[in-house]
This record gives structure tokens, sequence and C-alpha cells, in this order.
């Protein structure tokens, strides 16, 4: 398929698809806070086909965290804030380019590529090396779920810690496997049946453990890790489908 055609049906055919799908499984068990619509359940998601997807809006686990997260502590992202959101997804883009006042920045190293899947002003950015972005220009940064496929992620810590400001606060979420110890890398699995295996995911060239936290010490941040069962009641890691041993992986450049 051309990606003109598939351009024009994105915009067209696939919000009419979703609205559809969302009122064909509406009910009560479960809620998305991001739609702001209930449903009788999740859609399978990922390679281990669990119950994640919103069936209307296509957030996973940690889209309605974040969400939940960001209307319960509204100074963390809010007006005259600068905010770097790296592999902007589709329904926070939208969040943050209507709240005036805010800084946006949506950035990836994949925006060229990915031109019809991420919004149509998200810039080229590489968290290995950014010299674009000066020392201590960010009072935010979202980075959720990027680590896990850049082979250099201690660079992209080191460079995230530079150009973010003193004071400011940074979501560096990753998936940590409960019980690992240490982070599990081997490059000698290179198939993206092998990753998922391995790793949970085609794309992901690790898994980290408990020495996650080390990484971001080490690159001088100060670490705020919150797990979700403090954030969060027992009722709402059920009815929005949370992962309950998550944390959310915070971390402060100190002034």
């Amino acid at each position: 398929m051309q990606p003109i055609v598939k351009k024009i049906l994105k915009k067209t055919a696939l919000p009419v698809y979703l609205q559809l799908r969302g009122f064909y499984y509406r009910g009560t068990n479960v809620s998305c806070p991001c739609c702001e619509q209930s449903f009788s359940r999740f859609l399978p998601i990922g390679v281990d086909q669990r119950p994640g997807m919103c069936p209307r809006c296509r957030s996973n686990e940690r889209d309605r965290a974040l969400w939940l997260y960001m209307q319960r502590t509204p100074d963390f992202i809010r007006a005259g804030k600068r905010l770097l959101h790296i592999g902007p997804e589709a329904i926070f883009y939208r969040y943050f380019k209507e709240l005036k006042g805010l800084d946006y920045v949506p950035a990836d190293k994949f925006a060229p590529s990915f031109e019809r899947t991420y919004p149509g002003d998200t810039i080229y950015l590489d968290i290995v090396h950014m010299p674009e972005m000066a020392d201590d220009s960010f009072d935010v940064i979202l980075c959720s779920h990027v680590l896990e496929y850049i082979k250099e992620d201690r660079k992209a810590i080191s460079e995230l810690f530079r150009v973010l400001k003193p004071g400011g606060i940074a979501l560096i979420q990753v998936p940590i496997k409960p019980g690992l110890k240490v982070t599990h890398e081997d490059d000698s699995i290179t198939s993206p049946e092998q990753r998922a295996l391995v790793y949970g995911d085609p794309g992901h060239i690790r898994y980290y453990g408990e020495d996650y936290a080390r990484k971001l010490i080490e690159a001088g941040f100060e670490t705020i890790f919150i797990p979700f069962r403090k954030l969060f009641s027992a009722k709402d890691i059920q009815e929005y489908g949370l992962v309950g041993t998550d944390d959310f992986q915070l971390v402060r450049k100190r002034s």
C-alpha cells in the first residue's frame, strides 16, 4: 500500500474504526482515564498477548498510569515549564499541545522514518548525542520505554542529565524484570524472534534489572522510584488495568 494511501486511511478510516470498536466493547469492567470511557475488557497487546490495550484510544498500561499521575500531580507538567518528550505518544501529544503556556518539544531519532506515526512537528533527536540541545534546557523530560532499544544507554542517560535543568524532573521509564538483580544483555541475541523470547519484545536489546537505579545515580541523578501500589489503590490497578509491580522511575537533577 502506498504511503499516501496509508496516511489518508489513518486520518479517515482509523478514527471511525476505533469509535466503533470502543462501542462494541463498551461495558463497566474496566476504564480508561485517557479517553474517559469504560469497557467490558482491555484487548490483547504485546508478545505475551496480555489484556492491556484500550479498545477506543489504544492506550496501554503505562500510558494510563502516567495519565492518572498527571491528573493527580498537576504540578508535574504545567504551564510555564519546558518539556522534552521522547517518542511522543499521540494521546499525550494532543494533551500537551493544548496545554497553554507549556513549551513542548516532541522528539525522536526515528521521526523521519515514522512520519506516519509521530506528529508532523516531531523533531529528529538522537538522545545518545544531542548537540542541538543546550545544557540545562528542560524542566521536565519524558522518556518512557526507550532505553531498552538503545545500545549506548549510558550515553543517553548522561545526555538526558545534561539537558535537564537543575531541580528538573525526568521520567526515564524502562521495563525491569521482577527478581532480576543485574541487567541482562547478550550481544549474541540478534533475531527479533530471540529478542521477543528473552526480552519480551522483538526490538528490545536488554532486560533491565534492579541495578538500573545505580546507572541513573552514576550519571548524577537522584532517583525517586515510586511503587504503583503506593500511588494507586488496588481498585485503581484493577479498574485501569495497571501493572501492580511497576514503579514510576522518576529522577531529579539536584539544584
